[in-house]
């Protein structure tokens, strides 16, 4: 019988779902999740990686990568990434950036992106090294806004109690009052009126705008993530929604979930589910099912520099976050069927803003962020390190003398560009007391790039451990 033509597109679909899954059955390829939240360094850390892993066996420094240091890696080479969707991770962008005359960070995520990296390497077990001398491993590394991951909690509220939720959020006294627009707005709008689309366009932007605002003071559980970097949405109706203040319920005598129909209200709850319908269910199907490996990166230092209630912040939203993941043994049927997480980092990013001795002292403050969340994973079965990175070393570490005693100090290059010498002061093992806030503060310094003669090998801080731990096991 003669194939139809219009038969050949499922063939080869049925081929590419065939070569995934041989990948995952001979565990040669590995899914990895750079998650963090916004600023904590994710693009960097991204460029750092690809870069170490690209120029591994010219200029790099990783005596801890397991692969490295038995001279078994052949080569690496970036290859055409998988989702032909997405933007290509702009590493060559990131690079010139870094060691143009005057370097600058990399650009911060506005939306997702992605990078192929293929891992040839000479085998050193197993019954594979008979058949043939060398392997190949696939590594698929994605970015994604940071904004767009709290998203994810959304999906098991309805619209009453993401409203609830909010309130809690703005019954707290900076945010109360960072939110007087908003609330002024609100609290004359109607819920039972005829629903009237450019009004609860204009208060969405002021509700956007607050949000932008409470990031700007040191918050980071923020919701929808959309509204802060709405990408291809922008402008959308979908994005035209908000929470209703208690003050609105009492006042005009609503019930939530009985709405006028037709009304404010009925919209607002419709844009509400909608939006967790088009845009983050879709978001969290196609994006988070499949990560084998995933590194969590946490911005500690500059949650102490902003105070008490952005420490407290962040440790809430990580907690909402890593409840987003599947985690669970990674065994040969998991990895076919139902993929999960099975190794997991959380390293805590800019070790090099703080003297030598403080990075211990930053992998314990860490430690205590993460505790809870951290004691349901392990309790899953996923393999956990904690560790200080810095992902692109931009300081030097010494000794000065102040007052005839020797102390540990820093030297870089400040936000300015202008060289600096100094000691950023000791990094607590646990957040201190709201009480310690009202005495003093932290003041740990923000450093440009360092000014690099080679683009070959980033100066780094553990980014070789890091490697060993989520890939070793795959290159044996």
């Amino acid at each position: 019988m003669q194939t139809s033509f219009f038969q050949y597109p499922k063939i080869q679909h049925t081929k590419q779902k065939l070569k995934t899954t041989a990948a995952r059955l001979v565990n040669n390829h590995v899914n990895l999740a750079v998650t963090g939240l916004s600023r904590s360094g994710k693009t960097a850390f991204i460029t750092s990686l690809v870069n170490q892993l690209i120029e591994a066996n010219e200029a790099s420094h990783l005596p801890f990568f397991s692969v490295v240091r038995e001279s078994r890696l052949i080569g690496v080479k970036r290859d055409v990434q998988p989702n032909l969707t997405f933007s290509r991770f702009a590493y060559e962008d990131a690079m010139v950036k870094l060691t143009q005359t005057s370097p600058e960070w990399p650009s911060s995520t506005k939306g997702i992106s992605q990078v192929r990296l293929k891992i040839r390497y000479k085998k050193s077990q197993g019954w594979s090294q008979y058949l043939t001398e060398d392997a190949t491993l696939t590594l698929d590394i994605t970015d994604y806004p940071g904004e767009w991951l709290l998203d994810l909690p959304l999906l098991d509220m309805d619209y009453a109690q993401w409203s609830r939720h909010c309130q809690d959020e703005l019954n707290n006294p900076l945010r109360h009052d960072i939110a007087g627009p908003f609330f002024t707005a609100v609290n004359r709008l109607d819920l039972n009126a005829e629903g009237d689309e450019l009004a609860l366009q204009n208060i969405a932007a002021l509700y956007t705008q607050y949000l932008i605002d409470c990031q700007t003071n040191g918050y980071q559980l923020l919701q929808p993530g959309r509204f802060i970097l709405p990408g291809e949405l922008s402008g959308a109706p979908i994005l035209h929604f908000f929470p209703i203040t208690d003050v609105q319920l009492q006042h005009q005598k609503i019930d939530l979930n009985k709405p006028v129909k037709g009304s404010n209200l009925e919209l607002l709850s419709q844009r509400f589910e909608h939006y967790k319908s088009e845009v983050v269910k879709p978001f969290y199907k196609e994006h988070f099912k499949g990560f084998d490996r995933q590194v969590v990166l946490v911005d500690c230092l500059s949650a102490l520099n902003r105070g008490f209630h952005s420490y407290q912040d962040l440790q809430k939203a990580l907690d909402w976050l890593l409840g987003s993941f599947q985690y669970g043994s990674s065994n040969i049927l998991n990895r076919l069927f139902q993929p999960k997480i099975d190794k997991l980092v959380f390293a805590a990013t800019k070790a090099d803003h703080i003297t030598p001795d403080q990075q211990t002292n930053l992998v314990k403050l860490l430690e205590s962020m993460l505790h809870s969340a951290r004691k349901q994973i392990q309790f899953d079965g996923v393999s956990t390190e904690s560790t200080a990175v810095s992902a692109i070393r931009a300081s030097k570490s010494g000794l000065s003398l102040l007052n005839g005693e020797s102390i540990p100090v820093l030297q870089g290059r400040n936000a300015q560009g202008a060289a600096i010498t100094l000691f950023p002061g000791e990094v607590p093992q646990s957040c201190p007391g709201p009480e310690f806030w009202k005495q003093q503060k932290f003041e740990f310094p923000n450093l440009s790039p360092p000014l690099m003669n080679t683009p070959y090998g980033l100066p780094h801080i553990r980014m070789d451990q890091v490697l060993d731990f989520l890939l070793a096991d795959k290159l044996i």
